[in-house]
C-alpha cells in the first residue's frame, strides 16, 4: 500500500500491526498534516462483530475531546477497506517503558495524573474503556500521556440499568496480549477487574481497578496477579491479595502503596469510586498540585525518556513474537524412503478409514461450526487388534474437544437418552451410522468419527467430521505415528487441526489446547482405567468406579482427572476424608489439566478440602462462565447455596442445571430436594414423576420422595420407598436411618434405636465406615436431646472408633457439648478451628453451635445467645455433615432453649415457631419433633395458659404410644398437668 492514496490520505510507511488493525503513517493531502491510518485487517473485513467493534472505537473516542485521549479525525471506507484516521503520535507506550523496570516516582505520578484526567473525561461522557493497560497508554516525546484503543469501550446510556452493561460478546483481539471474550468479561486478562473476570455488570470502577494494576506494574516492575494458565490467572484476580508493591520496590512510599491497594480492592464498593479521587491522592503524594494540575504542559518531571523514542500510530500493538502454529504429525519420516508396498497399504488403509480421494479439497473447504451447534462423538474404530485402543481414544478426544469454547459435544447422558428413544441399550456401540442417528435425534450438526489402524510398525489415526443431516464430510485429518507411545500426541495435534477446519480461530485453538498427555495421562493403560471408571460411575454408581480410578492413579501418579474422579466418588458416598485426600492431590496437579478442569478441581478443593464456600462459589461461577453448557457447576453451586440456607438461589441454580442436562438424576434429585425444603411438595412430586418417566433411579429421588410422603402423612408411599432401598448395599442405610428418625419423631425410641443399629451395620458392611459413624452419631444426637447423656457419650466413643474424620468430629463435639462433657467438647472445638480456619460451615455454623451448647451447660444462656448470632446467617441451611433428610436447625433450637432459660417466652416462641414455618427443611429431624414442646413452654412463660395447654396436648397426642420412660416425655407430662 505504500505510496498509494486512500480517500484523501497518502500512505507513507507502515507503523505496526495488531489483532484489531494495521496502522500506517499517512499524510492528509487536504490539510497537509500527518495522521495515523488504522485499517481493519483484510481477513476480518467481512466479520460483522469486528467491524462493529472497529466502528465503536471510532465513535467512543471521537465523542471525547481531551488532551489525554487520542483524537479521532475521521472514519471511512475506500475500495472495500474500512479505515480510521487518528492523531499521529511520536513517542512510546507505557508497555515499552516497562521493559526498563520500575518507573521513577515523579514521572510515574505525572503520567498517572494525566491518564486519570482522560479517564475522568471519558467516564463523564458515560464511556467505559474496559481495557486500560500499559500498551494502551502512549507517552509522547513531549511527555503528554494519551489513552489509546477504545475498541472495547462501552458507551453507557446514563439512565439505563447497570445490569445491561458488559453483556455483548466479541472475539479476542489476537494482539500478543492474553485476552478473553464472551459474556462481558472482555479485556486483556492480567489487567481485568474481578467483576470482568466473573462476567458481572461493569461500571467506571472497573477501569479504576485496571488502572491500579497498571500503576502497580509501573511502580514495582511486576504484575500483581499471575498464573500459568487462564484458570489460575482468573482465580488470582478474583481471590488473591497481591504482594505489597513496597516489597518489590523499597523506594515506593507507603502512601503510594495505600493508593495502589485501594485501586485493587476486590469489592468495588471499597475501591476508589471516581478517577478524580485517585488523582487528588496522587497530587497530595507529590506535594506539588500546581505542577500536576490538569492544565500542565505534560513534561515528564525533569528527566528525558530513558529509551529511544519511536514514531508509532495509536493502534500499533505489534505482537512480541510470531504466533506459533499447531504442527501436523508427518505422514512419513523425512529421511525414510517409502516403498510402493507401503503406499499400497496406505491407500487400502485410507479406504478402511473412510478417508478417500476427496481428502485434499475437503480438508480445505471452509466450514464454520458455531458454539450453538452440537456434535456427537462416535466410538473409535480400532482395527489394530490391540484392545488398549478400544476405549481411551474416545475419552481423550472428548477431553480435547471439550477444551474448545466452540465445540459442543453431546453429553453421555443425552446420548443414552437418544439411544433409549431408538429402543437401543445405553451401551450400544456408536458406529458412524448409529452416531448419525443419535445426532439427528439430538438436532445436532455433525458427528465425529475416529479410527486407528496399524501400518507395519506405525499407527495411523483418522478423524472425520460428518454433517449428520446430509452426510457430507465437513473436515478430516489423517496422521501417522511411529509407535504406541506417540498416539495421544498425534491425536492431540490432529484434533487441533480438525477444530481449525470446523471454523475455530487459530488463536482460540492455541489458547484452549492443553496437550492431552498433560490434560489426561501419557499412559494408555491409565486412560483406559479412567474411562472404565467414568462408565462404571454412570452405569453402576460411585462404588463400582473407585477401583478403576485407583488403578488409573497407580499407573500414573500424576493423573489429576483420575484423582478428581476418586474425590467425587468418595464425596457422593459421604466419605469426606477420602474425598479430601483425593481432591487435594488433584488440586496439587491442577496445572496439568485444561482451564475448565482447573475450575472444577479448584472448586472441589475449596468445597471439600478447605471448606471455603465463598471461594468455591466464585470458582463455580468462573467454571460456569468458561463452560456455559455444563450443568455441573450450577448443580454444585446450588448445593452450596443450600448449605448456606439460601434456598431461592439454590433452586435457581439447580433449575439451570436441569435445563442444561434434563436427563441427570443427580440434578433432578437436587431439584426435588430444594422443592421439598421450600414447601413445594406438589412440584417435588412432579419432579419425581418426571425422573421416573425418563427411567432415572438416582437415590436422592427416592430419599426425598420419602420426605415429601412423611410431610404429607402418606404412609403407603413411605413404605414403597423403604421397599426400594431394602437390600441395596450403600443405599438402604440412608432410609433405615431416616426411618429411625421417623419413629423417634413420635417417641418410639426402642424402634428408632434398632433401626439406627441396622443403618450403622449396613453402612459398615458396605465398606463406608465414615457413613456408619454418622449413622451412630445421628442416634447420639437423639439420645442426648431425649435425656440420655451417658448413652449419647457412649455412642460418640463407638462412632469415633469407627471413623474419626473431620465430619464425625464435628458431630461428636456437638453431642458432647449437649451431654455436658465440656472439656472434651472444648478441645475438639479448638482443634476444629485450628485445622479449618476458612471452613464456612464449621466456623459459621458448627463452632457457634458447639460453644453455645457449652454455655447452656454452664447455665450462661445470655452468652449462648450472643455466640449464636454468628450462626444466624446459616441456621436455616443444610451444613451437614449429618446425612439424614431433615435439617437440624440446631442454632435455632439452642437459641430457643436459651430464651426459655432466661424466661423470655416471646423470644423463645419465635425460635421454635421456625420449625413449623420451615417444615420442609426440618422434615423428620429429632429437633423438629421436639419443637412443639418448646412452643408449649414458651407460651407458658408468656402467661398464655390456653395456648400452652393446647401445645402440650398437641405434643402428647403425637407421642400417645411413645416409650413411656423417655425423660423428656416424663418432664412434658409433669408440666402439662400444671397448665
Amino acid at each position: 500500500m505504500l505510496g498509494t492514496t486512500i480517500s484523501h490520505y497518502r500512505i507513507l510507511e507502515k507503523l505496526g500491526a495488531g489483532g484489531m488493525g494495521v496502522v500506517y503513517k499517512a499524510q492528509d493531502i487536504r490539510l497537509g498534516r500527518f495522521v495515523a491510518l488504522k485499517f481493519l485487517p483484510d481477513n476480518y473485513a467481512d466479520g460483522h462483530q469486528l467491524r462493529d467493534r472497529f466502528q465503536r472505537e471510532a465513535r467512543a473516542a471521537s465523542a471525547l475531546n481531551h488532551p489525554s485521549i487520542c483524537t479521532i479525525y475521521d472514519i471511512g471506507e475506500a475500495d472495500g477497506r474500512v479505515f480510521m484516521a487518528m492523531e499521529y503520535l511520536d513517542g512510546v507506550t507505557l508497555k515499552d517503558l516497562a521493559v526498563v523496570g520500575p518507573m521513577e516516582l515523579n514521572r510515574l505520578v505525572d503520567i498517572a495524573v494525566q491518564v486519570l484526567d482522560g479517564l475522568e473525561a471519558a467516564h463523564a461522557q458515560n464511556v467505559i474503556h474496559r481495557d486500560i493497560k500499559p500498551a494502551n497508554i502512549f507517552v509522547t516525546s513531549t511527555g503528554r500521556a494519551k489513552i489509546l484503543d477504545f475498541g472495547l469501550a462501552k458507551i453507557k446510556a446514563p439512565n439505563r440499568a447497570r445490569a445491561l452493561e458488559g453483556g455483548e460478546e466479541e472475539p479476542a483481539s489476537g494482539s500478543g496480549d492474553y485476552q478473553t471474550s464472551g459474556g462481558g468479561a472482555l479485556s486483556t486478562m492480567p489487567y481485568m477487574s474481578p467483576e470482568q473476570a466473573l462476567g458481572q455488570p461493569l461500571d467506571a470502577r472497573s477501569d479504576l481497578f485496571s488502572f491500579g494494576v497498571t500503576l502497580y506494574e509501573m511502580a514495582s516492575g511486576k504484575m500483581p496477579f499471575q498464573g500459568e494458565t487462564t484458570g489460575v490467572l482468573l482465580l488470582s484476580i478474583v481471590q488473591d491479595t497481591p504482594t505489597p508493591a513496597m516489597q518489590l520496590n523499597p523506594e515506593i512510599p507507603p502512601e503510594l502503596r495505600r493508593i495502589i491497594d485501594k485501586c485493587l480492592e476486590k469489592d468495588r464498593e471499597l475501591r476508589y469510586q471516581h478517577a478524580s479521587a485517585i488523582r487528588s491522592d496522587l497530587k497530595r503524594l507529590r506535594g506539588d498540585s500546581l505542577a500536576l494540575s490538569s492544565g500542565s504542559s505534560g513534561v515528564v518531571g525533569s528527566k528525558a525518556i530513558d529509551i529511544p523514542s519511536k514514531k508509532i500510530g495509536t493502534a500499533a500493538q505489534v505482537p512480541s513474537s510470531p504466533v506459533p502454529v499447531v504442527s501436523q504429525v508427518s505422514e512419513t519420516e523425512p529421511s525414510r524412503r517409502v516403498t510402493w508396498k507401503v503406499w499400497v497399504s496406505l491407500a487400502t488403509l485410507l479406504v478402511t478409514l473412510g478417508i478417500g480421494g476427496l481428502f485434499y479439497w475437503r480438508s480445505h473447504k471452509k466450514v464454520v461450526l458455531t458454539e450453538r451447534d452440537t456434535v456427537v462423538l462416535a466410538d473409535f474404530a480400532n482395527s489394530t487388534g490391540d484392545s488398549v485402543f478400544d476405549d481411551p481414544l474416545k475419552t481423550a478426544l472428548m477431553v480435547d474437544l471439550n477444551q474448545s469454547p466452540y465445540v459442543n459435544v453431546l453429553s453421555e447422558n443425552k446420548v443414552a437418552a437418544a439411544l433409549k428413544l431408538m429402543t437401543k441399550p445405553p451401551d450400544t456401540k456408536l458406529t458412524p451410522e448409529v452416531a448419525r442417528d443419535v445426532c439427528q435425534r439430538a438436532s445436532g450438526k455433525a458427528y465425529i468419527a475416529g479410527s486407528i489402524a496399524s501400518l507395519g510398525t506405525e499407527y495411523v489415526i483418522g478423524l472425520k467430521a460428518v454433517n449428520c443431516q446430509d452426510g457430507d464430510t465437513l473436515a478430516q485429518q489423517l496422521v501417522t505415528v511411529p509407535g504406541k507411545e506417540k498416539v495421544l500426541d498425534a491425536l492431540d495435534q490432529a484434533t487441533a487441526k480438525l477444530r481449525g477446519q470446523l471454523g475455530e480461530s487459530l488463536a482460540s485453538v492455541q489458547r484452549f489446547d492443553v496437550p492431552l498427555e498433560e490434560a489426561t495421562t501419557s499412559s494408555l493403560e491409565a486412560l483406559t482405567a479412567f474411562t472404565l471408571g467414568r462408565k462404571a460411575m454412570s452405569a453402576e454408581g460411585e462404588k463400582a468406579a473407585i477401583s478403576y480410578f485407583k488403578r488409573a492413579t497407580a499407573l500414573d501418579p500424576n493423573f489429576a482427572l483420575a484423582y478428581a474422579g476418586l474425590g467425587t466418588a468418595y464425596a457422593n458416598l459421604r466419605e469426606s476424608d477420602l474425598a479430601k485426600e483425593n481432591y487435594q492431590k488433584a488440586y496439587d496437579l491442577r496445572s496439568r489439566v485444561s482451564t475448565r478442569e482447573q475450575y472444577a478441581i479448584s472448586a472441589y478443593y475449596y468445597n471439600d478440602v478447605t471448606g471455603d464456600l465463598e471461594k468455591a462459589n466464585q470458582t463455580y461461577e468462573l467454571y460456569a462462565k468458561a463452560d456455559p453448557r455444563n450443568w455441573v457447576p450450577h448443580n454444585n453451586l446450588g448445593g452450596n447455596y443450600a448449605a448456606l440456607g439460601k434456598w431461592q438461589n439454590a433452586l435457581a441454580e439447580v433449575r439451570e442445571a436441569v435445563r442444561l442436562n434434563p436427563d441427570s438424576g443427580i440434578a433432578l434429585g437436587a431439584l426435588m430436594e430444594y422443592e421439598c425444603r421450600m414447601g413445594r411438595y406438589e412440584d417435588a412430586k412432579s419432579t419425581y414423576q418426571l425422573a421416573a418417566s425418563r427411567g432415572l433411579d438416582y437415590s436422592d429421588l427416592h430419599y426425598y420422595r420419602y420426605g415429601v410422603a412423611f410431610l404429607e402423612g402418606d404412609a403407603a408411599e413411605m413404605q414403597r420407598q423403604r421397599d426400594w432401598a431394602a437390600g441395596k448395599s450403600g443405599r438402604e442405610d440412608v432410609l433405615l436411618s431416616t426411618q429411625s428418625d421417623t419413629e423417634a419423631f413420635s417417641g418410639h425410641l426402642t424402634k428408632a434405636r434398632e433401626l439406627s443399629r441396622r443403618a450403622t451395620e449396613s453402612a459398615h458392611n458396605a465398606g463406608e465406615d465414615e457413613t456408619a459413624a454418622k449413622r451412630e452419631l445421628n442416634d447420639a444426637i437423639r439420645e442426648v436431646e431425649f435425656g440420655y447423656p451417658l448413652q449419647a457419650r457412649s455412642e460418640v466413643a463407638s462412632a469415633l472408633g469407627l471413623s474419626s474424620t473431620r465430619s464425625t468430629r464435628v458431630l461428636a463435639a456437638a453431642v458432647l457439648a449437649r451431654a455436658g462433657d465440656i472439656g472434651h467438647a472444648q478441645k475438639m472445638a479448638h482443634d476444629l478451628q485450628e485445622q479449618n480456619p476458612s471452613n464456612t460451615k464449621i466456623i459459621g455454623y458448627w463452632l457457634p453451635t458447639i460453644r453455645a451448647a457449652i454455655e447452656l451447660n454452664r447455665h450462661n444462656p445470655a452468652k449462648a445467645i450472643e455466640i449464636l448470632d454468628e450462626a444466624a446467617p446459616y441456621e436455616l441451611g443444610m451444613p451437614g455433615p449429618q446425612p439424614e433428610l431433615g435439617a437440624l436447625l440446631y442454632p435455632v433450637y439452642l437459641r430457643g432453649q436459651a430464651y426459655l432459660a432466661l424466661h423470655q417466652g416471646s423470644a423463645a416462641r419465635a425460635e421454635f415457631q421456625k420449625y413449623q414455618d420451615h417444615r420442609g427443611a426440618a422434615i423428620n429431624s429429632v429437633l423438629a419433633g421436639l419443637s412443639p414442646l418448646g412452643l408449649a413452654r414458651a407460651y407458658k412463660l408468656q402467661g398464655d395458659a390456653a395456648k400452652a395447654h393446647a401445645a402440650y396436648q398437641n405434643f402428647l397426642v403425637h407421642w400417645t404410644d411413645a416409650d413411656p420412660d423417655i425423660p423428656v416425655l416424663k418432664q412434658a407430662k409433669a408440666e402439662y398437668i400444671k397448665t
